[in-house]
């Protein structure tokens, strides 16, 4: 069945999305009032585009433990600049190689066009299609599930 999935059947199309210029703290804020593990970094003026991709783990790491104040140091300074990202008709099981192989929870997902659709996550595919668990997180040699590691 998995096979036959595409990322648009899985995604998050519920957006929450941060601009560059937006101070960490909003962004976090953003995150905690929607329950997410990230925010899709947009183009302040073609939200549209993405730019960047902001997640918890990226705070913790990038932020807290560098000592830096998140509420003076802006998104665009942390953010993972042009994420990998793919389009919404590309086979579900390609967007989980994707993320077991780079060791990542969230992808942008695109049209054609490249403008912004939606985000899939770990814990998306592991909803739609519990087949792949032991594909994302053994195969990929997590002992544990990413909602237990503090990602979504």
């Amino acid at each position: 069945m998995s096979e036959e999935l595409r990322v648009s059947d899985v995604m998050s199309r519920d957006l929450v999305v941060a601009f560059p210029d937006e101070t960490v703290v909003d962004a976090a804020r953003k995150m905690a009032e929607n329950d997410v593990g990230s925010v899709i970094v947009v183009d302040k003026y073609d939200r549209s585009r993405v730019v960047g991709v902001l997640t918890e783990s990226d705070i913790v790491k990038r932020v807290v433990a560098r000592g830096l104040n998140p509420s003076e140091t802006l998104v665009e300074e942390v953010m993972t600049r042009n994420p990998i990202i793919v389009e919404e008709d590309t086979p579900l099981r390609v967007a989980a190689d994707i993320m077991r192989e780079r060791g990542i929870g969230h992808l942008p997902v695109v049209d054609k066009a490249g403008r912004l659709k939606g985000v899939i996550t770990r814990t998306d595919i592991v909803r739609i299609a519990p087949g792949l668990i032991e594909y994302l997180y053994v195969v990929s040699g997590s002992e544990r599930p990413a909602e237990e590691e503090g990602e979504e």
